[in-house]
């Protein structure tokens, strides 16, 4: 060993030891951010083409953003400039311009090479039905961006640069398809055609009752293939017979009741199954209708209300993705430009989940739930510019293997030194009741120190 690379190996060491959750997120976002990503661009793309700029680089650059490496576009161009090679308006231009098709593929890019680190990793899926392979879909609309485009000026409106129909896997907890519409007034339900293509053998689709058409519904039943979702108001009741009371559970008393389903030309007998409700939802609902295919004998109307709460995965896979990472900058008002980010933070949530499956298997799985996500996303993020300066991309190549099997042996290196504890949630006791606030005599200010002297002459 050269003495450059045996120092270069002690400022590793030192990184591993000091920062674990640094070099662990680097070699999982390395892994799966390999040159690969430049066969998804010539796979997917339409009509855009590679030059100077490889789209390996551009995704590299677009991810530190997801992962709150940089602040935003012009920070990321600013840190890749030497790798990027072209200009700042290049740059902003590809960006603009990656294609719809291109930002799909990164995410099933991205759960496709997730789960290869999973298996070598050896963390098993969760049985959530036996038998099925459990998904869940949801959408997910982009907020309000800066009025910066010429168009957008001069508008009161506000300015929504697209909508996400994510589908989440409840068997390895990973965003593993994203359907994307640049289009911010598009209906969800116009990417459901596509969803039924991608259905595999007995996949069942979780999902509230913005989904509940029976276009999708029928579409669904004819790919073999079972739904759990919610009954929306708009469709039309065809019960069948009397319901009749099946058991209770946690949430309240389970009912189920037969009721059909048409679009005029297919016709097809589901099942209903209602939950009334110990305690109303915050809506006000006492009652939930959920609707199914499920077989009887595969799962009893029970199993299948329990199973819906499942639902609320990927609404805490979304929540997770904002407040931890950057899934949107206000700055980016282009929607394709917009819509890669958002599928990069997908990609960056899926190789957190890799993260969190190596300290499960090393540390007690109690303590890595109790561990905060905030917390974990700081201590990634403030010591990663001094760890990519320490360690260049060409050295981390050198010393850190590439391939899938080698990459969980790192891991696994690198994890004992994780201190679950210092990342534990912080709990507060319950919240006391706001006092009821008096009118000042004096005016619209007081003293604080007054008051607090005053305390002092009363105790």
């Amino acid at each position: 060993m050269t003495a450059e690379n045996s120092w270069l190996l002690d400022v590793l060491q030192r990184f591993m030891k000091s920062r674990p959750l640094c070099v662990m997120t680097r070699c999982i976002m390395g892994y799966v951010l390999s040159s690969k990503v430049d066969e998804v661009f010539q796979r997917c793309r339409r009509r855009q083409y590679e030059s100077e700029l490889k789209f390996a680089v551009l995704a590299a650059s677009i991810g530190d953003v997801a992962l709150g490496f940089c602040d935003n576009f012009h920070q990321a161009y600013e840190t890749h400039h030497k790798q990027l090679q072209v200009s700042s308006p290049a740059f902003y231009g590809k960006t603009n311009r990656v294609e719809i098709s291109t930002s799909e593929g990164i995410v099933d890019f991205a759960a496709q090479k997730s789960r290869e680190l999973l298996a070598e990793i050896g963390a098993g899926e969760w049985v959530v039905l036996k038998g099925y392979k459990c998904s869940t879909l949801d959408g997910n609309h982009l907020q309000k961006t800066e009025k910066r485009i010429g168009e957008l000026r001069g508008l009161c409106a506000a300015a929504l640069p697209g909508t996400v129909v994510a589908k989440f896997n409840l068997h390895n907890q990973l965003f593993e398809r994203a359907y994307l519409l640049a289009d911010a007034h598009a209906q969800e339900s116009s990417v459901l055609d596509r969803v039924i293509d991608d259905l595999e053998e007995r996949e069942l689709v979780i999902a509230d009752r913005h989904f509940c058409i029976v276009k999708f519904l029928l579409g669904v039943a004819n790919r073999a293939c079972c739904f759990l979702i919610r009954q929306h108001g708009r469709l039309k009741n065809g019960l069948l017979g009397k319901r009749k009371q099946i058991g209770r559970i946690k949430a309240g008393m389970v009912y189920e009741q037969a009721l059909q389903i048409t679009d005029g030309e297919r016709t097809l007998t589901i099942r209903r199954i209602t939950l009334k409700l110990d305690r109303p939802t915050r809506d006000g609902d006492i009652e939930i209708h959920m609707l199914s295919n499920v077989p009887s004998e595969d799962a009893t109307a029970c199993e299948l209300a329990e199973l819906y709460h499942q639902r609320w995965e990927i609404e805490n896979a979304f929540y997770v993705l904002t407040m931890t990472l950057t899934c949107e900058v206000k700055s980016i008002g282009n929607p394709q430009a917009a819509l890669f980010l958002f599928c990069m933070a997908l990609l960056a949530y899926n190789c957190r989940q890799v993260l969190l499956a190596v300290l499960w298997k090393v540390h007690d799985q109690s303590d890595v739930e109790a561990m905060s996500h905030h917390k974990m996303a700081k201590a990634i993020t403030k010591p990663m510019d001094g760890f990519l300066a320490a360690v260049p991309e060409s050295d981390w190549n050198r010393l850190v293997p590439q391939t899938a099997k080698d990459c969980a042996a790192f891991l696994f290196q690198v994890a004992p030194h994780v201190n679950i504890r210092s990342y534990r949630k912080s709990v507060r006791g319950p919240k006391k009741p706001a006092p009821v606030r008096k009118r000042c005599q004096l005016g619209s200010h007081v003293s604080t120190h007054r008051l607090l002297e005053a305390r002092k002459q009363r105790c």
